[in-house]
Formats: structure tokens, sequence, C-alpha cells
């Protein structure tokens, strides 16, 4: 025990390596007893913590997940516990965990902070199918009018909803585009009663109304959205990228398309899709429940596997999922989630590969976090954040 409680301490001060980080882990995770011994230990008012930890708050958010009563499913369960661990193993309810061979670097990790803090992003913007633009706020509730002053939408908070505007069956449809800008989400309701949940540095084209001659409801998507497809098997409802295009009848998924990515991914969690190349809608592949189709730009070729839905629908919940990413993956996603910009001059950090979960994180704890495992200086200067050695 001796041994073990040394590692402990050591996890305590600071000074644990990354190897006996794993040590420990391992040991923790051998038996319900060296659990109970680890979470006293660490509770002990005597103990000399020198960085930010919370015990009770770490095991507390576990804890709450468990307060309904209900038994959760097997898989859920082997989660919770996986995550209760690491959290405790490392702070405040949040882990990441270094997958390539750890660095048996003990160097102190070095913050440089600025004492102004990153900016939030700019306005969300809509264009109208009239060419008028408009500003909104996440937090007004107004009618939203045309230049001839018909109501088209209503905002409430985070959520436009469309279906004021009657257009004729037959006529032409009118596309409208909404730009959300990095460091902000927003939804919308489609006159369809469709629902559109579209991620920061997102933009969406749209019809005002579905009522128009075109066979299909069609939107056209650049940046990540997930949607609740109201059903019409008259008229299929299409997603449309710059590279890959999803059919759905009435269904839930993720599509993430962004310019800066290698692939567009499209995640199913309920229903049915068929996935193609835009330029090949004939060689289409149908996607079953619990499934992601990932399009590689390079090479131009579709893989499908079976993952977890919510680590990619977290996103909506203010939940920042890392599975298998690499450094630089990581970054991108932060720059769209925080509005902020990286300088990355420790280049060699780029093809580390992490998995982890933060929960309503700022910026700085994601990057304390993370230097955890990995060290590396980093320093704040309004919205530009410069990572070295």
């Amino acid at each position: 025990m001796s041994k073990h409680l040394l590692l402990i301490d050591r996890f305590l001060e600071g000074s644990i390596s990354p190897d006996e980080r794993i040590a420990l882990k391992n040991w923790v995770l051998e038996s319900e007893s060296n659990m109970d011994f680890f979470k006293k230990r660490i509770k002990e008012p005597s103990q000399d913590i020198s960085f930010d930890f919370d015990s009770d708050s770490a095991y507390q958010k576990f804890l709450k997940s468990l307060e309904s009563g209900k038994k959760p499913k097997k898989h859920v369960q082997k989660l919770l516990k996986y995550a209760a661990i690491l959290a405790i193993l490392l702070t405040s309810g949040i882990y990441i965990n270094r997958q390539l061979k750890s660095s048996a670097s003990t160097t102190p990790i070095k913050v440089v902070e600025s004492k102004e803090t990153p900016k939030t992003g700019q306005e969300i913007m809509i264009t109208f199918s009239d060419g008028n633009s408009k500003t909104l706020s996440s937090d007004a509730t107004e009618k939203v009018t045309d230049s001839k002053g018909n109501i088209i939408a209503s905002q409430r908070g985070n959520s436009l909803k469309f279906g004021g505007q009657k257009e004729t069956r037959g006529s032409e449809e009118l596309y409208n585009e909404i730009y959300i800008p990095f460091g902000q989400t927003f939804k919308l309701v489609l006159s369809d009663g469709t629902l559109v949940w579209l991620n920061a540095g997102s933009k969406l084209r749209f019809p005002t109304s579905f009522n128009g001659s075109e066979k299909t409801r069609t939107v056209y998507l650049d940046g990540e959205a997930y949607l609740e497809v109201v059903t019409n098997k008259q008229k299929p409802f299409i997603v449309n990228t710059q590279e890959v295009g999803v059919k759905v009848l009435g269904t839930k998924f993720n599509i993430a398309s962004y310019d800066t990515d290698d692939y567009i991914a499209t995640t199913l969690v309920e229903g049915s899709v068929n996935v193609y190349e835009t330029r090949a809608p004939e060689n289409a592949i149908t996607l079953s429940p619990n499934f992601q189709a990932k399009y590689q730009k390079i090479g131009n070729n579709f893989s499908t596997t079976l993952v977890d839905t919510d680590v990619f629908t977290s996103w909506m919940r203010d939940r920042l999922i890392i599975d298998n990413l690499k450094f630089s993956e990581i970054l991108a996603k932060l720059e769209r989630k925080y509005f902020v910009q990286f300088i990355n001059k420790a280049g060699h950090l780029n093809n580390e590969v992490f998995k982890g979960e933060f929960v309503d994180e700022d910026i700085e704890s994601v990057l304390k976090t993370i230097s955890l495992s990995t060290p590396f200086n980093y320093e704040i200067n309004q919205n530009t954040i410069t990572i070295t050695p």
C-alpha cells in the first residue's frame, strides 16, 4: 500500500509522471477497496493540492447521474464508471486520456495569460430571399418580417420558426441563408416543421416555404447540423453539401461538413437515410441507426462504422467529447466552439491522439486539462491563443 500511497501523494502534488499516472489508474481500477482508499485519501483536509482539484465535485457529478434511481443500461453503466474514475484521477469531473505512448517529461506547466478574456462570436446573420439582411440576438423575442411587412418567421431566444408566409403552391421556392458565427449555436424550425440545430461556424440555405414546384425539400449546408426531419413520402428531404448529399423521408441525424475538415460525416440517430456523392447519386449508401458514413475528401471514398451517436450530437448539449481526435483536430473544434484562433508552435503535438469529455467548461479549463497529460505552454491574448512547447 505504501507504494500506491506515494503515487497518490505525487498525484495530489502535481509531480506524478505520465507512467506513474497510468500505474495509479490501473491500481484504482483493480478493486472497489482500492477505489475507496483513493477517494478517502484525496478528500483528506491535510492534503496540499497544487492545482485546482475538487474531488467532491468530481465524484458528485458522477453520483448525480444515478439520482433518478433508474438502473442504467449495461453500456451506459460501464461508461459512467469509466468516466467517474477518470474524473477523479484528473480534475473537476473532466477527463483526458492520452492515447499514444506517454512522455516521461515532468516539466511543470507554464501558463501565461493576458488580462483580457476571449470575446464572444459576432452576430448571427440571416439574409432573406428578397435580399434584405438582419442580425439576430440569441435572447430576442420578436416577429420577423420581409420587406413588404409580411410575417415570415417568429423568434424566441435562440430559435427561429418559419411558416408565417404562405406561398402559392407551384411557385418558385425562395431561399434564405443563415450564418451562425463561432462561439454560438442556433435552432431553426422550417416551414414543414423540420428542426435544424446549427453548430458554430455553420451556414444553411433553405426555402421560406416548401410549397413550391420542387419535388423535394432541399437545403444546402456548409458546417454542422443536427436535423429532425418531418415525414413526407411525397416530398423527400435532401441535405446537400459541397460533395455529399443525404436523402431522407423522416429521421434524426447529424451531418458535419466543414470546409476545414478532411471528411464529411453523416451520423444516423433514428430512421434511415441514403448518403451519396452529389456527382453520383445513384451510388447511395443506406445507413441504419447508430451507423456513420464518413466521406474522405481526399480519395473520394466512403466508409461506414458503428458509433456512439452521443459523441457526435453532444455539441447541442454544450458538451465537448473528444473521441480519438488528433491534437490539430481538437484545436479546430475549440476554435469554432469558443471563437478563438490558435497559433500552434508545438507542431510535434499535431498527431497526438486524445480521448476525453468536457461539460460546460471555459477554454482555459479545457487547455489546462489537456496539458495535464501532455505538457505544453499557452498564452491567451484576447481571442488569440499561442501554444508553445
